[in-house]
């Protein structure tokens, strides 16, 4: 099975974001478990956005590790506020306290009040944050090509090359992203200081 970046051509690595799968075996008769496969087509893709864009890669892994804190105490308080409801009340101040939440001085009236609020700010957070949002449902297959087509076609054009998709190493693309980003950066900065 493949499972680098370095193993996929271009146009794989665009299958492979179309949903395609199948393209991480070395052959059709292949037998790969569904997980393993989701789980090479993540990595991979990550591989490439971390090429390609490194400064948008770690504000996604912050982006990430946020989010998975939000689920985590979503999932405390959302456990914490059934524990009220059935009036479970010295569990909650336990669970609280080694959560690292001081609750010592609160009367019961005050502790329900403060896992109901504490409960709706996380789930106002993850709202706002687009979590329960459906991502890239909408996102088709011919939409993901074109955009990576668009991406070939600039890159053709400013480096006045040809880029034949089914030779070409998907992680050398990412690694010519990541080149004519730096130099439209270079242009830019040079532009903004004559100014």
């Amino acid at each position: 099975m493949k499972t680098s970046l370095s193993e996929l051509t271009l146009a794989q690595f665009i299958d492979l974001e179309c949903g395609k799968l199948d393209v991480l075996k070395e052959s059709h008769h292949e037998v790969v478990p569904m997980e393993r496969l989701i789980e090479t087509r993540s990595a991979i893709a990550q591989e490439f956005q971390s090429i390609a864009s490194p400064a948008s890669y770690k504000s996604m892994l912050v982006d990430r590790e946020k989010k998975s804190k939000l689920r985590a105490k979503a999932i405390l308080f959302g456990a914490l506020k059934s524990l009220v409801d059935i009036e479970a009340i010295a569990e909650v101040r336990e669970l609280m306290s080694s959560a690292g939440i001081d609750c010592s001085g609160f009367d019961d009236k005050r502790l329900r009040s403060e896992v109901e609020q504490r409960l709706n700010t996380v789930t106002f957070e993850l709202k706002r944050m687009g979590i329960d949002a459906p991502k890239h449902e909408d996102v088709t297959p011919d939409a993901v090509r074109r955009g990576y087509e668009g991406m070939v076609a600039d890159l053709m054009i400013a480096n006045k090359m040809s880029i034949d998709i089914e030779t070409i190493r998907a992680s050398v693309f990412a690694q010519m992203i990541y080149k004519a980003n730096e130099i439209a950066k270079a242009l830019n900065e040079k532009i903004k200081s004559k100014k």
